[in-house]
């Protein structure tokens, strides 16, 4: 492909991404490193645009503000990526923009002292390789969790060894003319081009409607104040985990938990103090369990535990370790104690118990621990009307 061509071409997949960026923009405006990275097309669409006029009718200095053009760029739609990813940070912004300061002073630099542009445009291309390198190396290497994410990181890394190899072929242009080499590297770095413009966008696209979907998935399971399961996801999980256990004949326990005189504490403290003991109280049981089991919040100042394979010993023990584990909280470097009442019932092989009738024969228990002193641990068992035991507080 000659060079008009590939610059016609290049001008047309990034005039087409620039306006579905900007309708997709239009309609999901708080679009995660979204605006950066339409910046980053616009500029770029700018110095396609730019190049072309300079085949049509000769525009003197247009590679000097090409290159310069595409350093913004550059560094823009490594800015995008970082946001993107959620590492983006005024302490990065600033090493971004240095980056490309010293590039662009380089670059101008360059240009001055060499009557042609190829050491200039080497320098240019060997600086956008290194802009888009620490997004590389977070999307493949070091926040590689999905196989979107590997890809993504992939497709840049193979634009970066175009762009380093388009750098070596500008600084031994003269001893590479008319070799394999030189057609090997200049046919690399357009495929770089290409990937840039038109996989890079729709893997971006992807990747930006996949953090979006994790987004609402994390939004739709965890509770925004404690960061744990909120009532809806814990429902769905334990069911699982119930229906399980019954196929494998082991049995379970199943826990409510209540801050004592909560509605106290936020009429004395204030509500900001009062969400700071729930998030410490969620913190402080959730150290307490293991990974097979569940905690959720089930509203306000309750809270629920699923126990996976533990019989009635080992639930009232760690029922017992729950309990004691929030005494003696400190808020805001404050002491601010804190009790917990909790009812524990747990489910033999044998039975059969929906998660809802679980629910209602602790939660009655739950209350029994309230009416006689609060900072207990009662139980209850099924088919059982109310509780038949109580353990005492230590």
């Amino acid at each position: 492909m000659d060079f008009e061509t590939m610059l016609v071409c290049l001008f047309i997949v990034n005039f087409f991404t620039v306006l579905f960026m900007l309708s997709y923009r239009s309609r999901y405006t708080k679009g995660n490193g979204l605006r950066p990275y339409t910046i980053a097309k616009l500029i770029q669409l700018l110095a396609w645009l730019l190049l072309l006029l300079d085949t049509a009718v000769y525009l003197r200095g247009v590679q000097l503000t090409v290159m310069l053009i595409c350093l913004a760029g550059g560094m823009m739609e490594a800015l995008a990526l970082l946001k993107l990813l959620g590492v983006y940070n005024a302490g990065l912004r600033r090493l971004y923009y240095r980056l490309a300061g010293i590039s662009g002073a380089g670059v101008l630099l360059l240009a001055g002292l060499y009557p042609s542009a190829e050491q200039a445009g080497a320098l240019t291309a060997a600086s956008g390789a290194s802009m888009i390198a620490y997004p590389v190396y977070l999307l493949f290497m070091k926040l590689g969790e999905t196989p979107l994410q590997k890809l993504i990181g992939l497709l840049y890394g193979l634009s970066i060894v175009a762009l380093l190899g388009q750098a070596v072929h500008l600084l031994y242009a003269q001893s590479l003319a008319g070799t394999a080499a030189s057609s090997w590297l200049q046919e690399i770095f357009y495929i770089g081009l290409y990937l840039l413009m038109f996989l890079g966008t729709a893997g971006y696209m992807l990747l930006s409607r996949e953090h979006t979907y994790a987004e609402l998935e994390r939004v739709s399971t965890y509770d925004e104040l404690t960061g744990i399961l909120n009532r809806r996801a814990f429902s769905v999980r334990a069911r699982r985990l119930i229906a399980a256990a019954a196929r494998a004949g082991t049995p379970f326990s199943f826990l409510l938990l209540d801050v004592d005189h909560f509605k106290q504490i936020n009429d004395t403290f204030g509500h900001e103090t009062g969400d700071k003991v729930l998030w410490d109280f969620s913190r402080k049981i959730e150290a307490q369990l293991s990974s097979g089991d569940l905690f959720g919040r089930f509203g306000g100042e309750e809270f629920a535990v699923l126990l996976h394979r533990a019989d009635e010993t080992a639930s009232t023990g760690i029922a017992e370790r729950l309990r004691r584990c929030v005494l003696g909280a400190v808020i805001d470097d404050t002491l601010l104690p804190y009790t917990v009442s909790i009812g524990v019932i747990t489910i033999l092989p044998e039975q059969r118990v929906p998660l809802d009738r679980l629910y209602k024969q602790t939660d009655l228990a739950l209350y029994e621990a309230k009416q006689t002193g609060r900072n207990c641990v009662v139980r209850t068992y099924e088919h059982s009307s109310l509780l038949d035991e109580k353990v005492p507080s230590s």
